[in-house]
């Protein structure tokens, strides 16, 4: 019984395992799936069903490889051609006459691509021949061009240049069209200001000045680029920057034009240029070599050269021979770019152009004084009435010391540097004035010097399809065209891009200058050979000199500005010969105006005599006034310099009065004079005075004239 009970009990246990082990596995395979379960499983189906319709989809017929076409050996050579171009046209020296050579043979093998002409034109656009430019872009801007944008801008540029106003104005506004509201941002002002400009071209080309043009001839001018020229005051001596070779061809600069030299050039007996000839070492040299600015003796000459940045530098003739450049010193030479200069007519004032920090953009103008020591001091900025935000450069000073000329982009311009005039009175500047068409012109025009009288100008101009430059002489008309001889000096220089002056059947009131001009040669009295000599000026009215000339050496020639409204006095000097002495009162009348005045000067020697013109007294007095202080101070370097020179001082009278009381009178004026001399150590043996009254006339006494010549001081060499 036990037996069986135990046998149940076993079978129920195997009956229940079998039966609990099949639930589990049931629950097992009921369970949800995992995440990566679910996704073999999807990847699995998916698997399938690619295979099924790879099955499914029919078969693509196979293509024959298409062979590229084989480039025939002329568009082989003109893409090499093409490629050659660009290295040039894309380098940092980028020479465009020479980007053109190859440019050109792949145009004339049949090249026509839109890159190609767009390349030509730009590169004739940077050498400045504008007509074959504007046949490129033309293309250009009348196919649907990939680079229209670019396009339409120069073409735009090339139509204003051109003096075709209103197309540039169309051609402007369709380029403005074209940008997006990010590049407008960044070109709009430049457009606006372009527009602004062929705008008033128009207006000026209507109405243009009057004036007549004159090739300066054979003798200066060449078949290659002529241009800066610089006249002196005397008109006898033309400098001026030319192009053409020299010694070494190989300098070219990346226009392909030869590097910069000064040429220089007189005129002979009858008025006529002679053959221009290099100024030669020690200006010229290496690199460009420009001429920058001369003074108005043609004595001293400042050049720009290419170190650097580019830098002024100064050279002055002795007998007749040019010195080393010497630099203008760290108060006019900076960092930045410094080209054109001017002296002022007093030679006190040096005025010149640079892209230096701190200016208002591009070049400014900035002027510098000389100090006592003959440096020039530090530059000041000449402010907002004539510098703006684009470049001025060029400043030139008149002798009357309130007109000034100069070049600017900023003011209101026909297009590039335009010239303009600009007064200086009562301590402030008016506005800028543009000179006119077509002293002015679509392109770049630039003053160099201008004379006394305002009636002729210097300029370079285009003569002919090639863009090259060559000097002319411009003659303002008044009443009639003015004879040459019939007028003195220089009246403005200018470098300009143009054409040939029109002619015009307008004339134009030009304002004269308040200004005289004094002018003769100077000689030696003995031999009447000319001398060498300095003209000092002096303001009696300050004791101040004002100014100092030099005479021509070969000639003896001089001029002197005398601005009008001020008593100056004049002392001509020279070595072993005894200074000269005159007064000379100029009144505030306006107008031109010219006095002529040959000098001799005496040498030293026993019974020579000088007129002391610009010794004065009180009235009836031997008190010397404050306006004799720089003649007295001329008889004492004499003195000085020649220690054993001695003279005999004299007073001398007119005829009105007692002949006692004048003698009496000149004698205590020449005593005077003596005291001054003791007082600042000149030994009192070395001189006498003596009043002669009105005794040795130089003059007749029936006149005012004669009797203000004859009351005079005067010395005389008793031993030297």
């Amino acid at each position: 019984m036990m037996i069986r009970k135990i046998h149940f009990i076993l079978f129920a246990l195997v009956i229940f395992s079998f039966v609990f082990s099949g639930s589990i596995m049931a629950q097992s395979n009921s369970e949800p799936k995992t995440e990566k379960n679910a996704k073999s499983e999807t990847k699995e189906k998916d698997n399938k069903k690619d295979k099924k319709s790879k099955k499914d989809k029919p078969k693509k017929e196979k293509k024959p490889k298409q062979k590229k076409e084989k480039l025939s050996d002329s568009d082989k050579a003109k893409a090499k051609l093409i490629s050659d171009g660009d290295k040039i046209f894309n380098s940092d020296n980028k020479r465009y006459d020479k980007a053109l050579v190859f440019y050109l043979k792949a145009k004339n093998m049949g090249a026509k691509t839109e890159h190609l002409y767009y390349n030509i034109g730009y590169s004739y656009f940077k050498l400045k021949e504008y007509k074959k430019a504007e046949k490129y872009f033309y293309k250009l801007v009348h196919k649907n061009s990939l680079l229209l944008k670019k396009s339409y801008y120069y073409f735009a540029k090339l139509q204003h240049l051109n003096y075709q106003f209103d197309s540039a104005i169309t051609y402007f506004g369709e380029y403005r069209r074209t940008l997006s509201p990010v590049d407008l941002a960044l070109m709009d002002k430049d457009i606006q200001k372009q527009l602004k400009e062929c705008r008033f071209a128009k207006e000026m080309v209507a109405n243009p000045v009057l004036v007549f043009v004159d090739s300066l001839g054979d003798n200066i001018n060449s078949k290659y680029v002529d241009y800066a020229p610089l006249i002196s005051a005397d008109d006898s001596t033309l400098i001026f920057t030319t192009r053409r070779p020299n010694e070494s061809e190989s300098n070219r600069d990346q226009s392909g034009e030869y590097f910069e030299e000064i040429y220089i050039s007189k005129k002979d007996s009858k008025g006529n240029w002679r053959k221009a000839k290099p100024i030669g070492k020690p200006i010229g040299g290496s690199g460009h070599s420009a001429c920058a600015g001369l003074s108005a003796d043609g004595n001293t000459l400042i050049v720009y050269k290419s170190i650097g940045n580019g830098d002024l530098f100064v050279s002055k003739k002795e007998n007749e021979k040019w010195s080393s450049l010497k630099s203008m010193g760290k108060n006019i030479n900076s960092n930045g770019h410094e080209s054109t200069a001017s002296f002022s007519y007093d030679n006190l004032k040096l005025y010149f152009s640079s892209n230096r920090e701190g200016g208002y953009g591009g070049q400014d103008i900035y002027v510098s004084s000389i100090d006592e020591k003959g440096n020039w001091g530090h530059a000041e900025n000449m402010m907002r009435k004539i510098n703006t935000a684009y470049d001025e450069t060029n400043f030139i000073a008149l002798p009357d010391g309130e007109t000034f000329y100069f070049t600017s982009s900023g003011h209101n311009s026909m297009g590039g540097l335009d010239i303009f005039k600009i007064i200086y009175k009562d301590s402030a500047w008016g506005d800028a004035i543009n000179l006119g068409y077509p002293i002015n012109t679509p392109d770049d025009d630039l003053i160099y010097s201008i004379s006394n009288d305002g009636k002729r100008a210097y300029f370079a101009s285009t003569v002919n399809k090639s863009n090259k430059h060559d000097i002319f002489m411009l003659t303002f008309m008044l009443d009639a065209k003015p004879l040459i001889d019939d007028l003195d000096g220089l009246d403005l220089a200018v470098y300009k891009y143009g054409e040939i002056m029109p002619p015009f059947d307008k004339a134009v009131n030009i304002e004269k200058l308040n200004l005289t001009v004094l002018k003769g040669v100077i000689i030696d009295k003995s031999t009447k050979e000319p001398i060498y000599a300095s003209i000092e000026l002096t303001d009696n009215s300050t004791n101040k000199v004002v100014a100092t000339f030099n005479s021509n050496e070969q000639t003896g020639n001089y001029l002197v500005s005398l601005p009008a409204g001020k008593d100056y006095g004049i002392a001509v000097k020279a070595e072993n010969c005894l200074f000269y002495s005159d007064n000379i009162k100029i009144g505030k009348a306006k107008g031109y105006k010219e006095i002529v005045k040959d000098i001799e000067l005496q040498r030293i020697s026993v019974g020579s005599k000088v007129i002391l013109k610009n010794i004065f007294f009180a009235s009836g007095k031997a008190k010397l006034t404050k306006s004799s202080e720089t003649e007295l101070q001329n008889l004492l370097k004499l003195m000085n310099e020649i220690p054993t020179l001695k003279i005999e001082v004299s007073g001398h009278t007119d005829n009105v009065g007692k002949a006692s009381s004048n003698k009496s009178l000149s004698k205590r004026r020449a005593k005077a004079v003596v005291d001054f001399l003791v007082k600042n150590g000149v030994a009192s043996d070395r001189m006498v005075y003596k009043g002669f009254g009105y005794e040795q006339p130089i003059a007749s006494n029936k006149t005012k004239e004669g009797r203000q010549q004859n009351r005079r001081t005067e010395f005389k060499v008793i031993a030297k």
